[in-house]
Parts: structure tokens; C-alpha cells; sequence
């Protein structure tokens, strides 16, 4: 199961003394790197890294089960202050047979029938 996994750190628009970002970094930039250099080497985490210009990760990630996916997740260090978004990824070859099967439908739906006005 792949999964696309994105880690954003909010700027919340507060001062942050020398003390407290020297903290940041290496209580969570650095573990984060750390950890998500040892996930890749481990074939968890197949491509992506950190957004430039920003605290922020975009990874795919290879995992057997949604167990594991949450707990590789929450082994990355950002996690825990950062928002995360993960999605789910098919292969290409898997849309194909998908999108023919809803060819053989008698009518395929289109997006904005259910809005349509009645007159």
C-alpha cells in the first residue's frame, strides 16, 4: 500500500527567541531528518523529502497495513507539532480496469447532474 504523506508546520506568527528555535531545531528538525533518513534506507519511505523554504515534509510511503502506516507516521518527530494529510495511492495500472468497468455502466453520472436546476 503506498500513501502520500504530507507534514506541514503552521507558522503561528509568534517571536521566537535563539534559545527556543536552537530548540526546535534539535529536538525536531534534526530527529526528523533522522528518522525519516532511516525509513527511506529501510524502503518505508520510497520518495519525497523536506519542502524547500519551508518546516514542512512530502514523502510516499510503502507500508503493509494502516497499522503500520500510523505508527511510521508517528515515528517522525514533526508529527507531533505539524499538521499531517495522508492519502491513499493506486497504481496506475490498477485505474485502467476501474475506469472501463464504469464504461460498461449503462450511464455514467457526471459531477454537477446532482445540481442541476429543476425547471
Amino acid at each position: 500500500m503506498k500513501f502520500l504523506i504530507e507534514m506541514d508546520h503552521p507558522k503561528t506568527g509568534q517571536w521566537v527567541n535563539d534559545a527556543a528555535a536552537r530548540a526546535f531545531v534539535e529536538e525536531v528538525i534534526f530527529p526528523t531528518l533522522d528518522r525519516a533518513e532511516a525509513l527511506a534506507k529501510q524502503g518505508c519511505i520510497l520518495a519525497g523529502g523536506p519542502v524547500a523554504g519551508s518546516i514542512a515534509l512530502r514523502f510516499i510511503a510503502e507500508v503493509e497495513s494502516t497499522q503500520h502506516l500510523d505508527e511510521l507516521v508517528s515515528s517522525i518527530p514533526l508529527w507531533s507539532v505539524a499538521y499531517t494529510r495522508v492519502t491513499a495511492l493506486i497504481e496506475f495500472s490498477d485505474r485502467r480496469p476501474h475506469v472501463q468497468a464504469l464504461l460498461q455502466r449503462p450511464a455514467i453520472p457526471l459531477a454537477d447532474e446532482s445540481h442541476s436546476l429543476i425547471a
